[in-house]
């Protein structure tokens, strides 16, 4: 009652040998499928036609598109169409090691996804953390100086006229302003700032929006000293100083980007701005010469701490802030602060000899000195210590365990996972 099926006879090309190999056509293979499955057969006649209209549809519309555009086809629209291509992975992830480069009186260096940008009189170049150039730029700038955030990388000539914006590949947008540039912000949205002036003003801060378009142009009659962008690009801050009453005055302006209206505008008196940064959290921290204080998103105060000392290093991260006040003329020991997102000391100690630069992140705090580099865990109270050769000038710490230490010509790479 239940038998097996036959199979429809399908008539192949025979081989002339056992052991010579069957070659098909596509046009016996297709024969060959049609037979033995004609449903399939008109599916796939299907598909391929389908395919070969779209293909004329996509060359009808670039076409009229070129014809009806021609102004719009530039190559700094094709790169805006790359433009977050390289921000799904990261690059260089995991490759450390130390390496040489060539000594410039204009270099600076600065850790970018994982990777290391280098700007120098000579071009930019983006390298991996064992030194291989995965990009290279030639703009050149006098006096190059380089923001990064997660994402993006501003480059700027100091007092001179040019930026250019990258992400890790490639060069997304290029601009030569009026005046001169002396401050910069980019931020991980896209984003960014730069602070000039205009021939009425003393200072001027230009927020482009995340399509490379200028947003707002922020005129101000005080100086700029900084300018800072969250990660979500929601809020722009700038600090500024005036003179009133010979004594310095900072003016602290919180705006929403887009519209005209500042969300706050604060005054500190007697007090000198030097820097300002957005946390993680979407706080602000505002350092100055006597104090560093702490606002939310709209400008309300949630904290401070007084300056006491002669600071010899300071780093504003996304974390928090991390500084070292020399104690005395008579010792080498500093005293070490590294304060949370709301002004809260979430550790104090003591570090041997002259602090060269330092960083808090993850919960670690990392410190740079003439002979060593040192992680402390915050919490814990545990400090690692690793001796470093002599002419170190700064250090770029990667995670808690990957740090760079950079010296004339040369990068050194010490692994605290170890």
């Amino acid at each position: 009652m239940f038998g097996k099926k036959k199979d429809k006879k399908v008539n192949l090309p025979k081989a002339k040998d056992a052991s010579e190999e069957v070659e098909l056509t596509d046009e016996e293979l297709e024969d060959a499928l049609a037979e033995t499955n004609p449903y399939y057969a008109r599916v796939s006649s299907l598909y391929s036609t389908v395919r070969y209209l779209l293909f004329l549809v996509l060359i009808v519309l670039l076409t009229v598109t070129s014809i009806k555009n021609p102004d719009s086809i530039t190559y700094d629209n094709l790169m805006f169409l790359f433009k977050d291509f390289a921000s799904v992975a990261e690059t260089g992830l995991g490759d450390f090691d130390s390496f040489t480069y060539n000594p410039d009186a204009n270099l600076t260096l600065s850790p970018f996804r994982k990777n290391m940008a280098m700007a120098s009189s000579s071009g930019l170049k983006i390298l991996s953390g064992g030194g291989r150039v995965i990009f290279e730029d030639k703009s050149k700038f006098s006096a190059p100086h380089i923001e990064a955030s997660d994402r993006y990388l501003l480059l700027y000539d100091f007092e001179g006229e040019s930026f250019s914006l990258y992400n890790s590949f490639a060069r997304i947008y290029t601009e030569k302003l009026e005046y001169d540039i002396v401050g910069g912000d980019v931020s991980s949205s896209g984003m960014f700032a730069l602070v000039s002036k205009t021939k009425e003003y003393n200072s001027a801060v230009l927020l482009y929006g995340k399509n490379c378009k200028l947003r707002n142009r922020y005129l101000l009659d005080e100086r700029v000293v900084d300018v800072s962008i969250n990660d979500e690009g929601s809020r722009i801050c700038i600090i500024a100083f005036s003179a009133e009453n010979s004594a310095f005055v900072t003016k602290i302006m919180i705006s929403k980007p887009g519209e005209s209206k500042a969300v706050a505008e604060l005054k500190l008196s007697d007090v000198f701005p030097l820097a300002c940064e957005f946390t993680y959290d979407g706080r602000l921290a505002v350092f100055c010469d006597k104090a560093i204080y702490f606002y939310d998103s709209d400008g309300n105060l949630i904290g401070n701490y007084t300056v006491s000392g002669d600071i010899e290093a300071v780093k504003m991260t996304p974390y928090g802030v991390a500084m070292s006040e020399s104690k005395n003329a008579v010792t080498t020991e500093s005293d070490v602060t590294v304060l949370g997102t709301k002004g809260d000391v979430v550790y104090s100690g003591t570090s041997d000899g002259r602090v060269l630069d330092i960083y808090y992140g993850n919960g670690y705090l990392f410190v740079l000195s003439d002979d060593y580099v040192s992680r402390t865990d915050v919490k814990r109270g545990d400090t690692v210590k690793k001796e470093i050769p002599g002419g170190a000038s700064h250090m770029a710490v990667y995670s808690g365990e990957d740090v760079m230490v950079f010296m004339a010509s040369r990068a050194e790479y010490y692994d605290f996972g170890k």
